[in-house]
């Protein structure tokens, strides 16, 4: 597998103070037409305490305009120990930030920022573009709103369906952490904003994964990753949907897109047939993964910005002084 034989200097010394592999385990609140508010609410609150039964903080990366819907859920999480990150303002099919123009960009991470900010009671600092897509021109937004990382990257995953396909960025960009360059959001350089990769060994360590290839697949990938991770000190970063442990109940809106364009920004959907569908076995699937994860002596399981604050030491600057103002 493409991993690197040893760490850099800052991830050898991070590993020898560590001690510990750190887990993230990051939460993408998408706007699921399908699923009812009230299954949301109640999605969001089984996620909870599926989290707190084990001891885990996690991140959860919500799109905006449904903030406000969900706001005791939302403080409910950050009373627990949890992050809130930004997923976006809309998540709708406009808002792909591989593409949008820069102004755009701005004006909605900018609101977006604003009332994730208000509703969490909290500054903002890590963000995962919808659909996991970025850009130079979105990192340079992030950092100048004060956020920490990006976590729309994701090292080294082959897809043939997602809606990334084969994203040849993906493929080549660094394994760790790194900060990117100012013209390229896959390439190590001189930026301030940290990206945190989502990770895969070709593979992705996502939840859709394990719906389609099972618990004992996720646990072998997983174990590789823990090695990988034991060697140099990368973290582990799944991906997971909480809405997907409610029911289904409305019907998806069809989407007012070309056939090319559906692909371009949503991938092939004929990978949800493959999905186990039962939003009960998926909860079941998922807590045992968790508890398999949790049961190695040597994960410490972390939010996305406390893992940059303590693991990558990175001290706050002059822009998260007046962070997401």
């Amino acid at each position: 597998m493409p991993f690197p034989t040893r760490p850099t200097a800052k991830f050898a010394g991070m590993k020898n103070l560590m001690q510990s592999v750190p887990v993230l385990i990051t939460w993408d609140v998408d706007p699921t037409p399908e699923v009812t508010v009230e299954n949301k609410k109640a999605a969001l609150v089984r996620a909870a305490s599926l989290l707190s039964d084990l001891r885990i903080a996690g991140t959860f990366f919500v799109h905006a305009r449904i903030a406000p819907v969900l706001a005791d859920e939302i403080r409910m999480l950050v009373a627990n120990g949890h992050e809130i990150g930004c997923h976006g303002l809309t998540h709708g099919d406009e808002e792909e930030y591989s593409s949008m123009p820069e102004s755009m960009q701005r004006s909605y991470l900018t609101e977006a920022t604003a009332i994730l900010r208000q509703t969490a009671e909290r500054p903002i600092r890590s963000f995962r573009g919808p659909r996991v897509k970025t850009s130079a021109a979105t990192q340079a937004i992030l950092e100048e709103l004060g956020y920490l990382c990006d976590g729309s990257v994701c090292s080294q995953r082959v897809d043939l369906v997602s809606s990334n396909l084969i994203n040849p960025g993906w493929i080549a960009a660094p394994r760790l952490p790194y900060h990117p360059r100012r013209d390229n959001p896959f390439r190590r350089g001189g930026r301030r904003l940290w990206v945190i990769p989502v990770s895969a060994a070709v593979a992705p360590f996502i939840s859709s994964l394990l719906y389609v290839a099972g618990t004992g697949f996720m646990k072998m990938l997983f174990r590789t990753l823990l090695c990988e991770s034991r060697r140099t000190g990368k973290p582990i970063v799944y991906l997971i949907h909480p809405f997907e442990f409610a029911p289904f109940t409305e019907p998806r809106p069809a989407k007012e897109l070309s056939w090319l364009r559906k692909i371009k920004t949503h991938g092939l959907s004929i990978r949800s047939r493959f999905y186990e569908k039962n939003h009960e076995r998926r909860f079941a699937m998922n807590a045992e993964l968790f508890r398999f994860m949790h049961s190695f002596a040597d994960v410490r399981f972390m939010t996305v910005s406390r893992y940059v604050r303590e693991v990558l030491a990175e001290p706050p600057g002059e822009s998260e002084a007046s962070c997401n103002r």
